[in-house]
């Protein structure tokens, strides 16, 4: 190796292995924004996936308030006794009876709940079966039908013998402000066998004494044809005879009833009626009829 190859080789300046100053603090902050950056996505991430313990209660809450709820059965029903007194004046003709009332839908029969009870105690109130049509919070609508025994008054007319017909019936009722109702109930033969057809205005009288007791006091008019008046004559005691259409009775009562509870009412009724200018003289006594009775609800 000669002189010169050997001068150029110490003059030239010998190369360090690794990174320069500069470079290395670049490299240094890369490093840290890279790392920094991962744990700010990471926080982020298990703040989005781990719910809070409030969130958590409240969505337990909600999916315990959503359980299902059994509906409430469309029956229901009363059961009770009541004491009719015929004539309160010599108080004869007592009798002791049970009272059944049953409720499916708008199907009804009797007084059964709490949505029959306030209009319990007007007068000709119907107990057969009925089918309650319109119902709101002035208007008030039903339809019913019976079996009427031509022949004989009955207790039960479709298991007495005598000749048989099929009475409909169609009540309405207007209440004109929290004290006072008017009704009119109307009744057809609807087989034509002699019933013929009947037409009751009435007007009722509320007094509210408190929340859970009430007195009733209504007043009534019956106008039917010559037909009805001459088989009612015929089938029970005490009934005007009329050979026309018209006028033939009138008749009041009042009511007085208590909730005990909400399942238990007590209820007394005294009543009475009279015939408009009978044909023939009253074969029966015109005095006032008195009722006593306690009834359970089962809704």
């Amino acid at each position: 190796m000669n002189a010169t190859a050997v001068t150029r080789s110490a003059s030239r300046p010998t190369r360090r292995a690794g990174l320069t100053a500069p470079q290395m603090r670049q490299h240094s902050l890369a490093i840290f924004f890279m790392l920094g950056s991962n744990t700010l996505g990471a926080g982020l991430a298990c703040s989005q996936e781990a719910p809070s313990a409030e969130n958590t209660g409240a969505k337990s809450s909600v999916a315990e308030n959503t359980e299902p709820v059994n509906p409430p059965s469309p029956w229901t029903y009363s059961l009770g006794t009541k004491l009719d007194i015929g004539d309160l004046r010599q108080f004869n003709g007592l009798e002791l009876r049970p009272t059944l009332g049953l409720r499916y839908g708008r199907w009804r029969v009797g007084a059964v709940d709490s949505q029959t009870w306030p209009q319990f105690g007007q007068a000709l109130q119907d107990s057969n079966l009925t089918y309650d049509w319109m119902k709101d919070s002035q208007w008030q609508t039903a339809l019913s039908a019976s079996v009427l025994n031509l022949d004989q008054d009955a207790t039960f007319d479709a298991f007495k013998a005598g000749r048989k017909t099929l009475r409909v019936s169609a009540s309405l009722n207007y209440s004109l402000n929290r004290r006072w109702i008017l009704g009119m109930n109307m009744t057809q033969d609807l087989l034509k066998r002699g019933d013929g057809t009947t037409l009751s205005p009435t007007l009722t009288y509320r007094k509210t004494l408190d929340k859970d007791s009430a007195l009733l006091l209504s007043a009534y008019t019956t106008w039917a044809t010559a037909s009805h008046w001459q088989t009612d004559a015929a089938r029970t005691e005490g009934s005007a005879l009329r050979q026309t259409a018209g006028l033939g009775i009138w008749g009041a009562q009042i009511t007085y009833r208590q909730r005990w509870s909400p399942k238990w009412a007590f209820y007394s009724q005294v009543s009475t009626s009279r015939l408009i200018s009978p044909a023939t003289p009253v074969r029966g006594p015109q005095g006032f009829a008195g009722q006593l009775g306690v009834i359970y609800f089962s809704h």
